[in-house]
């Protein structure tokens, strides 16, 4: 115990080292500028987007048939500096592949496209990219920042900054960046909720994720979580989801929304079963039907998502609304975050970022609940971020060539395992939190 505990408050002394401090933020800076450039050149999954934004503008449906054939259109444009891009041998594949059709079809909300829409008017595509981008880097810098002064206040500045320098090197923050996603835009609003219920400021807590649900769908489950924990933020949640869905259906035409279920629909039958999918549901229809099962989506994913919900609520029991105690509540909050990209049908590496504010939960609740344990949660954590699916796609079809299926699947599975184990993790956690406050008002 007192080596682990040792171990972890070296840590910060080893990261305010200026050997340590710059290669952390020189591999950051590498890892954002070439993130930038290569999605300013072919940001692929962005177009979906930007096509639903000019079909906004022209009052045409957001969810077009021919989405491929329009981003192709789109990435024909021309890009400034391409002749000296050409030259540069680490982003010349990007231009390579400029003709190849981009998302096949658009899951997101509308409001996702009528948010981008002006942007898109003015600045063009790329130039709404650079936007994104900018929007993205600072919002992860400023909820990054947030969480660490939040939950160790005592760290010093250079420890700080290193951390940081971690988090903006890391794969899936390049990925997501890349793709121009607005993962990272969630991950702000779910932190900004988060501060907001520890300062007792439920209705903006609740108009955050509101929003957050309203951009992208998996978000929804943190409402579920206000139900239980916070009336006035489960009113706050639910009014704006109402009231920002029902402006955009008065804004779209008339069948917006019933095409944006449609595609969702077609989505899932056509991605859960991919081995890139981080839900349950694609952990299970990957493993069933590499094995020859066949395994039926729309039977798992619902299944799926019905035991996550199960799950969730024998955790929250008893349902002790009056329990506010900081402590609790972080690690409350952050099963819930977990949970969200288990529960979706379909989840991919660029959600990742979202991640980060359970992981900084559970390191912080191992470290002073279990010290013993602080090691294994780093470890977990390294683990975790150690396995991006495009980079270990060549490995997987190495092991399942000489090693079998099963192995390819597990390599491809670490991510989602990874987090199952910080979402049961943090649910024992929230039994020693339980337990050590009542161990308190019994002794008061």
């Amino acid at each position: 115990m007192l080596g682990a505990q040792a171990t972890w408050e070296l840590l910060p002394r080893i990261l305010s080292r200026r050997a340590v401090l710059a290669v952390l933020l020189l591999g950051a800076c590498a890892n954002v500028a070439f993130s930038g450039l290569a999605g300013y050149i072919n940001p692929r999954d962005y177009l979906q987007d930007v096509v639903a934004a000019r079909q906004f503008l022209k009052h045409a449906t957001m969810y077009p048939p021919d989405l491929p054939q329009r981003g192709i259109v789109e990435l024909s444009a021309p890009i400034i500096g391409r002749e000296e891009l050409q030259r540069l041998p680490v982003v010349r594949h990007d231009l390579y592949t400029l003709t190849e059709p981009p998302a096949p079809a658009n899951a997101h909300p509308p409001l996702l496209g009528i948010a981008l829409a002006f942007p898109v008017l003015l600045l063009g595509f790329r130039g709404s990219f650079l936007l994104v981008f900018l929007l993205s880097v600072a919002l992860l810098y400023v909820s990054v920042a947030a969480i660490l002064r939040e939950l160790f206040p005592a760290w010093p500045y250079r420890a700080l900054c290193a951390a940081m320098g971690l988090v903006f090197g890391w794969y899936p923050v390049g990925t997501t960046l890349r793709s121009g996603q607005p993962s990272i835009v969630l991950f702000a609003l779910i932190t900004a909720s988060w501060l907001m219920l520890r300062r007792n400021r439920p209705w903006m807590a609740g108009g955050a994720i509101g929003l957050a649900a309203c951009l992208h769908a998996f978000p929804a489950l943190l409402v579920l979580y206000f139900a239980v924990r916070s009336r006035r933020a489960f009113v706050s949640a639910v009014g704006t989801i109402t009231l920002l869905s029902s402006a955009a259906a008065a804004l779209t035409i008339q069948s917006t929304f019933r095409q944006w279920l449609n595609t969702a629909d077609m989505i899932g039958q056509r991605f859960i079963p991919r081995a890139g999918n981080l839900s349950l549901a694609g952990l299970i229809a990957s493993f069933s039907a590499g094995i020859g099962w066949g395994a039926d989506v729309k039977i798992v994913a619902p299944a799926m998502l019905l035991i996550v919900a199960g799950g969730l609520a024998l955790f929250l029991w008893p349902w002790n609304r009056r329990d506010a105690l900081p402590e609790r509540l972080d690690v409350e909050y952050s099963v819930f975050v977990s949970a969200m990209l288990l529960a979706s049908p379909v989840s991919w590496g660029r959600y990742l970022p979202i991640m980060l504010l359970p992981l900084v939960v559970l390191i912080r609740s191992w470290n002073r609940k279990r010290p013993r344990l602080a090691v294994s949660a780093l470890l977990t954590a390294l683990v975790f971020m150690s396995f991006p699916d495009a980079t270990s796609g060549w490995l997987c079809i190495w092991l399942t060539r000489n090693l079998g299926f099963a192995a390819g699947w597990l390599l491809n599975a670490m991510a989602s395992l990874s987090i199952l184990a910080i979402l049961l993790w943090l649910g024992f956690s929230a039994r020693f939190t339980r337990a050590n406050a009542e161990a308190v008002q019994e002794t008061a």
